[in-house]
């Protein structure tokens, strides 16, 4: 058995308020199937993961395994719109719902999965998030929770939309929201010379989690998903995401959903 103490998972906090939950990696190898079965008959389910602080303690437990783990992630049939920064409680009423897209926007073209906005239009259209030519590169706006007066940060360094989602992560909070047309007009309102176009970060893909989890946090790497026949997500030992064929034997994480404090458990 292993097990992360207490202490080294002391101080994490993430943007969400509730209770961290109490995750458990299995050493033994099953297919996706059979290790949702296993979490779902010893504790609650596959493994959901809401945020960053969830998964910095997910990527200590497994990186000392050195072997890849499934977790509750797995492609679906209905494609959703949603925010990379996932915690519920930054949201107010519809507020995760706002949308302000151009004229014939999104166009919903296959690719074309992330959303950026016309500076100074204000309007958003849909584009390649990292596999594409050049034009798909743009500056982006990051969003920092511990900045009241200006939450929002341009960064001007042109990056993919992939790219520009773990700058923000790992400068500031996340890729910004736009809850409202105030946040909108601030957005748009960015010095940006000449104008064009800004990632934001909104994104739409297909994946679902195995307890029915409504979170849209995804860790993926670079260039994943990247193969429509991988049907399944497991998380390498770097913390990145990685889709895979669900018959392939891996160790996973369960997790409980009532947990009495931040520590995993291995098997």
């Amino acid at each position: 058995m292993c097990v992360c103490t207490p202490s080294l998972l002391s101080g994490v906090c993430g943007l969400s308020s509730s209770v961290p939950r109490q995750f458990h990696v299995v050493k033994e190898e099953k297919t996706w199937t059979e290790a949702q079965q296993y979490c779902r008959e010893k504790f609650t389910d596959l493994a959901t993961i809401d945020d960053m602080a969830e998964m910095e303690r997910l990527k200590r437990a497994i990186q000392e395994e050195h072997e890849e783990a499934w977790i509750g992630l797995k492609r679906g049939s209905s494609y959703k719109w949603q925010w990379s920064l996932a915690d519920r409680d930054f949201y107010g009423e519809n507020e995760a719902e706002f949308r302000n897209w151009g004229k014939k926007e999104p166009q919903g073209r296959d690719g074309e999965d992330c959303a950026a906005i016309s500076v100074p239009m204000g309007l958003w259209f849909d584009d390649y998030c990292w596999n594409a030519p050049t034009f798909a590169r743009f500056p982006f706006i990051c969003y920092d929770e511990k900045s009241s007066t200006q939450p929002y940060v341009l960064v001007k360094d042109k990056k993919t939309w992939r790219e520009s989602q773990r700058y923000c992560r790992e400068k500031h909070t996340d890729l910004a929201s736009v809850r409202n047309q105030t946040e909108n007009d601030q957005i748009a309102a960015v010095e940006r010379p000449g104008g064009g176009p800004v990632w934001i970060g909104l994104f739409r893909d297909t994946w679902e989690w195995s307890d029915g989890s409504s979170s849209s946090f995804r860790h993926w790497d670079l260039t994943e998903p990247n193969n429509a026949l991988h049907a399944c997500a497991e998380m390498w030992p770097s913390g990145l995401w990685n889709d895979e064929g669900c018959y392939k034997l891996r160790h996973f994480i369960c997790y409980e959903g009532e947990s009495m404090g931040p520590y995993f458990s291995g098997m």
